[in-house]
């Protein structure tokens, strides 16, 4: 069951709350600071987090992007555990692609474990195709990862998504 979502630029001051879901979600979470220094320094960066109800819910999930020329890649997405099977990760990969139109991308590429069945069958149903596969991507276990591109922006964009601003 879908849950609406306020959407907006990540700050310093969801890091704990994102952290939390960082750790629980991956084998080897990203380091605070590369949160940090992402969301203050990169220019090319584009984290945003989802939260519960409206502008002063939780913190339930998050994405952290790079817009660099025509492509927008997904470093990171992940959402809290109780949250999860309720919409919050198609609806910030939606809402990823409509910014992602405002800035004239054309593409939206990621990784994702080969084992990560719920992420894959998301992404497919979102329109992702597989283009690739990277043997040994994730150094932690040594897992191959499936490069999986959605190549019509305009398409996710306009899938209908519980997202209370756009």
């Amino acid at each position: 069951m879908a849950m609406p979502l306020y959407i907006r630029k990540m700050a310093v001051s969801d890091l704990d709350s994102v952290m939390e879901i960082e750790v629980y979600s991956f084998p080897t979470p990203w380091p605070r600071h590369i949160y940090e220094q992402d969301i203050t320094q990169v220019e090319s960066s584009r984290f945003f987090v989802a939260l519960d109800g409206g502008p002063d819910g939780p913190v339930v999930g998050y994405i952290g992007n790079w817009f660099v020329q025509d492509e927008c890649h997904v470093g990171s997405i992940a959402t809290r555990r109780e949250a999860r099977g309720r919409g919050v990760a198609e609806a910030l990969l939606v809402y990823t692609a409509r910014q992602g139109l405002k800035e004239d991308l054309s593409y939206v590429i990621l990784e994702v474990r080969v084992n990560n069945l719920a992420a894959i069958n998301l992404y497919k149903k979102l329109g992702f195709k597989q283009v690739g596969l990277r043997k040994g991507y994730y150094r932690d276990t040594g897992e191959d990862a499936l490069l999986m591109a959605q190549q019509d922006m305009p398409a996710l964009a306009g899938r209908e998504a519980d997202i209370m601003n756009t």
